[in-house]
């Protein structure tokens, strides 16, 4: 059987990513107004791994592939998460939000992809109960 990803799953992934991950970075920052620019940067990040994530359409797959990208996404950027601590604009977040933010998003993308998939399936006849 050939993969097939998920487009409710990669949308709903992408929207509950971008929503977390905003609000990480908006609480762990002093100044949201003048920071605007850190919030959507974040936002971004999070829609992508949310739907990378989401778009495997398996609750636990999702989990993980979302924690694992955020903890790739958080090594990447931690230097620049460190210049804007050193400046006095906001704190560092601890890796385990990250990871749990990424593994929320996954997950519930993951969930919507596997539950779309029953309901196309019924819808067609093709599956049972």
């Amino acid at each position: 059987m050939a993969y097939r990803a998920s487009l409710v799953g990669a949308g709903v992934g992408a929207l509950v990513g971008g929503i977390s991950r905003a609000a990480v970075a908006a609480f762990l920052l002093t100044d949201v107004s003048g920071d605007l620019i850190v919030v959507l940067f974040a936002a971004a990040i999070g829609i992508l791994i949310g739907a990378m994530a989401g778009a495997t359409g398996r609750p636990v797959l999702g989990a993980t592939v979302g924690g694992v990208l955020s903890a790739v996404a958080f090594m990447v950027t931690l230097p620049a998460a460190s210049l804007i601590f050193l400046a006095g604009a906001g704190t560092l977040p601890s890796l385990l939000e990250i990871v749990a933010v990424g593994a929320l998003s996954g997950g519930i993308g993951g969930a919507a992809g596997q539950m779309a998939a029953r309901c196309r399936s019924r819808a067609s006849g093709g599956g049972s109960i």
